[in-house]
């Protein structure tokens, strides 16, 4: 067996500026047995060899993206990076390349796959549940799809997350379901009927994972559909 099939290669898509959080995703998957690349706006990654994609938190995307005007609420948006990651997801989906996103992430992968969001939860939604609370964020429950993949790895109905947001997919593409959803029924999470593994979830696992095991299966989870991929790369070649 080649050595890049027993470690996959995953790229991780990142704002042009370095932060603080890029470490924790990257020592998320890392810990599971996987090699790390960021990939920043104006790159050129080549997917074919990635064997895996993640896409991480950030700032809220250019509505018009996704065929909305700007809502009052929205934050500053960075297009370079919006359209950079949109591309890069749509291509992974339709490669094959198994991609996760982390908050922002999975508000990427449901916009590129044809989807809308929430521009401001808060606003729009209202509800007794906080999704985000200053830096520290907020806490909450979600209720996961029992038949579905993110229902498979984490093992429960039910789980604590943390939250930092104020956006959450709304609308979804063809052939994509949410798969979890906090007390307000807000979408926590999406997955993309038919595809190996293309899994979004809106709160932060990243920051999780060291004192909570079932957040850390959904990175292990994530590690083995790249492994899957790069050892049948490797028994291709």
């Amino acid at each position: 067996m080649s050595g890049r099939a027993t470690c996959p290669l995953i790229g991780i898509a990142l704002p042009s500026r370095a932060t603080r959080g890029a470490a924790l995703y990257a020592r998320a998957v890392e810990v599971h047995g996987a090699r790390v690349v960021e990939l920043h706006p104006g790159d050129s990654p080549a997917l074919d060899d990635l064997d895996g994609l993640l896409l991480s938190g950030g700032g809220d995307i250019d509505p018009r993206l996704y065929g909305q005007t700007r809502h009052e609420k929205l934050g500053p948006v960075d297009r370079d990076r919006d359209c950079f990651e949109l591309c890069l997801a749509r291509r992974a989906v339709e490669q094959g390349v198994p991609v996760l996103g982390i908050c922002r992430g999975a508000q990427v992968l449901g916009v590129a796959l044809g989807g809308e969001l929430v521009q401001d939860i808060p606003s729009l939604v209202g509800g007794s549940v906080v999704h985000s609370a200053g830096k520290d964020g907020a806490r909450h429950w979600v209720r996961v799809e029992s038949d579905s993949q993110l229902g498979e790895i984490m093992g429960a109905r039910r789980v604590c997350v943390n939250s930092f947001h104020h956006q959450a997919n709304g609308r979804l593409g063809p052939g994509v379901r949410a798969t979890a959803w906090s007390e307000d029924r807000v979408i926590e999470a999406i997955e993309a009927d038919g595809a190996a593994f293309a899994l979004g979830v809106q709160w932060h696992p990243e920051r999780m994972c060291r004192r909570a095991p079932r957040q850390a299966r959904l990175f292990a989870a994530f590690v083995t559909a790249a492994l899957e991929r790069a050892q049948a790369r490797a028994n291709a070649d």
